[in-house]
């Protein structure tokens, strides 16, 4: 194959990212804690533009599909924070895809791009979407607001890493920008916050997601921040930065070092150190996934008892069973008829779902198959109908003599008013 051939026109690089969309999404989300999650799922929106689905947006953002659900907007509608854009989002159904079914697109404060289509259409080819030093740079200046509220230091340090994210432009791990956009994966172990109950054992520990919002605010640099810093940058209090520098130094001591300024302390973060391929985890961090494999493997459960609830036998069963959270009120609306099958209400008193499920398709098998065609039923049901019997009467009545049809029709007529013939 040759490896110069260009892609032609109308060509989607799915590998292709907008590094003016990352630019807009950090700068909006300094110094604000509280989007945390929604700036998660709206970088992987920017990143992975061809992921979609409820499960799928939980999965590659490192959440749950009930988070997922709760911060994106109506369809046609926004987000709380305003980050993304909702196409089209799952309906009340019992088909699971129907249910699932979730487009989000990144809304940006340069376009405000609103549109129902897909926005990774656009996408022609990584060079078109990097934005220049000099752009990155006039950026932070015409912000004014962001400007007072960080300090020189902090300032700095989020203009190098702006900087470091407008040559983002590919999800590509062979080159160098493509190995950060691949580290800075919210999704990835590294970053997830840890149930205390995960059968998931990983080997490091996980930084959390406060961590990944500060590693795309460095631009996954080396940095030194004091602890003011750190909250400006944030928008954590003195407590939440001391709790997240504590953590990632339990995760991993040689991330962060305290280092002595005069009379107070600063924090040195090796981000490009430790993570970057040349770091000395990348390999630990990149290669593993666990825990995003084994929130698939929920994701599967949840997914085939709902396959099985949207039949017949599965709804039948789920309704009579203790895993119904409303069983007391539907059996007292419905109660068993007093001819019930013994065995089936034993298994309703058990309550246990996947019996009552059980003995509902062995009923099914019992019965066998619906005919294909209604032939099979209308020869076995055949019967004359009065209709049929009329258009026979009629045939009889016509082939009479016309004498004994007058007769007929004077009785008939002499019923009707009441008179003898």
């Amino acid at each position: 194959m040759d490896s110069t051939h260009q892609a032609g026109p109308g060509h989607v690089d799915l590998d292709a990212v907008n590094s003016a969309d990352l630019i807009d999404l950090v700068t909006r989300s300094v110094g604000r804690s509280e989007v945390l999650t929604e700036q998660a799922l709206s970088w992987t929106a920017i990143t992975r533009p061809y992921i979609s689905g409820t499960r799928g947006f939980a999965r590659w953002t490192g959440t749950t599909d009930k988070v997922v659900r709760e911060i994106a907007g109506p369809t046609g509608g926004l987000s709380s924070s305003k980050f993304l854009w909702t196409t089209t989002r799952g309906v009340s159904s019992a088909v699971q895809e129907e249910r699932d079914s979730m487009e989000l697109r990144y809304s940006d404060t340069r376009t405000q791009n609103r549109s129902t289509s897909s926005n990774y259409s656009k996408l022609s080819g990584p060079g078109a979407l990097a934005l220049g030093e000099k752009e990155v740079l006039e950026k932070i200046k015409s912000n004014a607001v962001l400007s007072a509220r960080i300090g020189d230091r902090a300032h700095e340090v989020l203009v190098n890493g702006l900087k470091t994210l407008s040559t983002l432009t590919e999800l590509d791990c062979t080159t160098g920008p493509g190995q950060i956009l691949t580290m800075l994966d919210p999704g990835l172990d590294l970053w997830s916050e840890v149930d205390d109950d995960n059968a998931v054992k990983t080997a490091v520990i996980s930084l959390g997601r406060r961590a990944w919002s500060l590693a795309v605010l460095c631009g996954l640099e080396d940095v030194v921040l004091s602890v003011s810093d750190i909250e400006e940058l944030t928008g954590l209090s003195k407590r939440g930065v001391q709790a997240l520098l504590a953590r990632m130094t339990k995760a991993n001591p040689l991330l962060v070092q305290k280092v002595r300024k005069g009379r107070s302390f600063e924090y040195a973060i090796y981000w490009a150190s430790c993570f970057r391929r040349s770091g000395d985890w990348w390999d630990d961090c990149y290669d593993r996934d666990l825990i995003r494999k084994a929130r698939a493997a929920k994701d599967r459960v949840v997914q085939e008892t709902s396959a099985r609830r949207g039949t017949g036998p599965g709804y039948i069963a789920y309704l009579h069973s203790t895993a119904n959270p409303r069983r007391a009120e539907y059996l007292e609306a419905n109660p068993l008829p007093e001819d019930a099958d013994g065995a089936w209400r034993a298994l309703v008193e058990a309550g246990d779902e996947m019996e009552l499920y059980a003995y509902l398709r062995a009923q099914e098998a019992e019965a066998g198959p619906v005919p294909s065609t209604p032939e099979v039923l209308t020869e076995e049901t055949a019967v004359v109908r009065p209709a049929q019997e009329s258009l026979g009467q009629k045939e009889e009545f016509m082939a009479l003599p016309d004498g004994e049809r007058q007769q007929i029709l004077a009785a008939m007529r002499a019923r009707v008013v009441g008179v003898a013939v």
